[in-house]
């Protein structure tokens, strides 16, 4: 059985990963963790065999923690899954057994526990054996289009004290708003445990299309594109606040082509 530790600061994120963990009947998840130092007290009381660590938690980063722990002597494999594919060098420093992007798929999922069955009974892993750098290449190059072309039907957003899920098609626009990410519909509006990247990763790209560095909006859910002052441009969207929301100039005409005029 190899005991594993999901680390990740967004239940939602360690929710949908337990479920494609337990699809694997070897796969036993120990425990969660939701913070850098939450992982390191967990690993040294727990000593799980793997640890699943997200890069950016609210305490540290992610390989942080995992040099934090290399120095204490606890030595887990570690796997980064994360939705940023620019620290993938500087993780496999930390000689991290993989790296994979949000959102996971079922598919992604089994090669990484396929790898890690092969680390931990000592097998040899055909990746390792052609060297460090055709590793990163084959997990960094083929992971990136992989994790694009996943979109979802459905959008895990937290509710009270549990998980709810979005449908895609009743999203109106979702927002950066400080350090978080909001998703509104017509009558509602709920945290959201991605980035804003992220959601542009899952949100199916025929219905939706980043209009500021702040905003994604459903191209349906569009009531009026509005001419502003000086060549700015606003959009009204089909909310019951019938929100207006800002256009950056460097994407007007990419909206426009995508409105169809």
């Amino acid at each position: 059985m190899i005991r594993t530790l999901i680390v990740d600061d967004e239940a939602p994120a360690r929710s949908e990963l337990r479920y494609l963990l337990e699809q694997h009947p070897d796969i036993s998840v120990i425990a969660e963790a939701s913070s850098g130092e939450e992982a390191i007290h967990m690993v040294h009381e727990l000593s799980p065999d793997v640890v699943f660590l997200d890069i950016h938690l609210h305490d540290m980063d992610g390989i942080q923690a995992a040099q934090a722990l290399e120095q204490s002597g606890s030595q887990p494999v570690i796997v980064y899954a994360t939705a940023y594919d620019e620290y993938a060098i500087k993780a496999f420093e930390t000689e991290a057994a993989d790296y994979i992007l949000k959102p996971f798929s079922t598919d992604r999922i089994e090669k990484t526990i396929s790898r890690l069955r092969r680390r931990l009974q000592k097998e040899p892993s055909p990746l390792k054996e052609a060297g460090i750098e055709s590793t990163l290449r084959q997990i960094v190059d083929t992971l990136q289009p992989a994790a694009k072309s996943q979109t979802s039907t459905r959008i895990p957003v937290e509710k009270a004290n549990s998980i709810a899920f979005v449908d895609v098609d009743s999203i109106v626009y979702t927002a950066v708003e400080g350090r978080h990410t909001r998703i509104y519909t017509k009558t509602a509006n709920f945290p959201a445990s991605f980035s804003l990247q992220e959601l542009e990763r899952r949100l199916p790209e025929i219905s939706f299309c980043r209009i500021h560095r702040a905003y994604i909006v459903n191209l349906h859910a569009i009531k009026e594109f509005i001419p502003w002052f000086k060549g700015t441009v606003q959009v009204k969207m089909d909310d019951i606040e019938e929100t207006v929301l800002p256009v950056s100039r460097s994407l007007v005409k990419e909206l426009k082509t995508r409105l169809g005029f």
